[in-house]
């Protein structure tokens, strides 16, 4: 449905008109900026949570093999085999955190920018509507 702009009918409802819409697509921009922001961490957040992950599996992989050396004492194969333990429950972390930073929530993110940017477009079209109509108008 598109806006009626007859109902505008003198030169000063159309500038008051083009005011609020004006202020409107500047907290719509606002939003759209902050969604963009917003995607931009978690991005960013993702690709640490990667990074993190793959150290996580470097740090098992030499604890592993600090726990299989040859000739320890029963203290320190528990004390090694703890470690290992220890690092597999962080990795577990990283990978529920990594989680997320997906799937769903990700995609609402992008609905919502998309609802954003129709309202931007909406506003946008509407500024034009009001110039249109105010240069109808004889005063």
């Amino acid at each position: 449905m598109n806006p009626d702009y007859s109902f505008l009918t003198t030169w000063a409802e159309c500038d008051a008109a083009k005011t609020d819409v004006e202020f409107e697509l500047k907290t719509f921009n606002y939003r759209d900026t902050g969604l963009e922001i917003s995607d931009e961490r978690t991005s960013r957040s993702h690709a640490s949570g990667v990074a993190a992950l793959a150290k996580k599996d470097g740090e098992i992989l030499t604890a592993q093999g600090q726990a299989a050396v040859a000739g320890l004492t029963a203290q320190q194969v528990q004390d090694a085999n703890d470690k290992v333990e220890l690092l597999q429950a962080q990795r577990k972390q990283i990978v529920k955190a990594n989680r997320v930073s997906a799937g769903t929530a990700r995609f609402l993110a992008t609905v919502d920018a998309a609802q954003v940017q129709g309202q931007v477009d909406v506003l946008t079209a509407a500024l034009a509507g009001i110039a249109t109509r105010r240069a109808q108008l004889t005063s």
